[in-house]
């Protein structure tokens, strides 16, 4: 009996795929039939931007889609204008946006109307630690001295960040300063479209620091003319930064950066999201992803369709927690 139970479970479940097989083709038919956007919600030349025409370049050089792809840059409002054009092309599978993790604590501080459950996850793409920085003659030699600057007085110096009040690249400086003891009630930011403006900001003497995505910035660092005091990941980063400590190293028991990932509007079908979740499994594997990785010193943290809302929901509770904690959230 046993035997004949095995058997029949296993032509069951041969019957079961293989109907699958049959119906697979039907399911992941769609494709797109005209112009793919990818939405920027901030300004050029930061890593929302940078992130969408890497994606971009990838798509056209490996032919992943048969017609043309163009980013749109939709800066301002905290990523509303940009999650607001985004669902005014509902259902539509030909639009998808550069989700970050302001997307999320944005929404849970009152200055963005969407939380991600308004979108259609698509993917987790991945990590990005954030970096401060001063120029380079700049009297604050290390991260803990500016540490040490902030305790007694944490409206010191402003700090330059992009692209709201709320975003990743704030809630990570908050998150670093809270950890070292600093009132991060009384620090004073100062907000930028993106993190090329943040970075042009302080070679311009209109900020004193700046906390950004060291791909922002990476060039200047070379050149001589900014210096990273500390990184914000649980390791150090690679290249021109392997020689910066982290937050760790320098009195801030810490770690806390941003991420990046793909989010398409409201109302997709399954055949929609089928097909970029396959387009987008392939271009994560290709090299010329995993060499932008390493340029823009990104950390992988590819996660399908499937599990990104999982991630996104998990996230949205850390950051409820942290930021109710903070006695930001509305």
């Amino acid at each position: 009996m046993h035997g004949i139970f095995v058997r029949s479970s296993l032509l069951v479940r041969v019957l079961l795929a293989g109907g699958a097989l049959l119906a697979a083709p039907a399911f992941a038919q769609w494709k797109p039939e005209k112009t793919v956007e990818i939405i920027a919600p901030s300004g050029p030349a930061g890593t929302t931007d940078r992130t969408a025409r890497v994606i971009q370049r990838i798509l056209q050089k490996h032919k992943m889609v048969d017609v043309p792809v163009n980013v749109v840059n939709k800066p301002g409002g905290s990523g509303t204008i940009g999650y607001t054009y985004l669902n005014q092309h509902a259902g539509d599978g030909h639009y998808f946006i550069i989700g970050t993790s302001g997307s999320i604590s944005n929404y849970i501080v009152g200055t963005v109307p969407f939380n991600h459950n308004d979108f259609t996850s698509l993917a987790m793409l991945f990590d990005e630690w954030m970096s401060v920085n001063v120029q380079a003659g700049s009297a604050i030699r290390s991260g803990r001295e500016l540490l040490e600057r902030l305790r007694p007085n944490p409206d010191a110096l402003p700090f330059g960040i992009s692209t709201s009040r709320s975003g990743g690249n704030f809630t990570s400086l908050m998150t670093i300063l809270r950890a070292a003891g600093i009132d991060i009630k009384r620090v004073k930011t100062v907000i930028f479209q993106g993190g090329g403006a943040t970075t042009q900001a302080l070679l311009g003497g209109h900020v004193e620091a700046i906390n950004t995505g060291p791909g922002n910035m990476v060039q200047f660092l070379m050149a001589g003319k900014l210096r990273t005091l500390a990184t914000s990941g649980p390791k150090r980063l690679w290249g021109p930064f392997a020689s910066v400590p982290t937050w760790r190293e320098e009195g801030a028991p810490a770690e806390a950066g941003s991420w990046r990932g793909i989010q398409g509007p409201k109302g997709m079908t399954p055949a929609q999201i089928a097909f970029w979740d396959g387009v987008l499994r392939k271009l994560v594997q290709t090299e010329d992803w995993k060499k932008d990785l390493e340029a823009n010193f990104w950390v992988d943290a590819y996660a399908p369709a499937s599990e990104a809302k999982r991630i996104y929901d998990r996230e949205y509770e850390e950051f409820k927690a942290m930021l109710t904690e903070l006695g930001m959230a509305k």
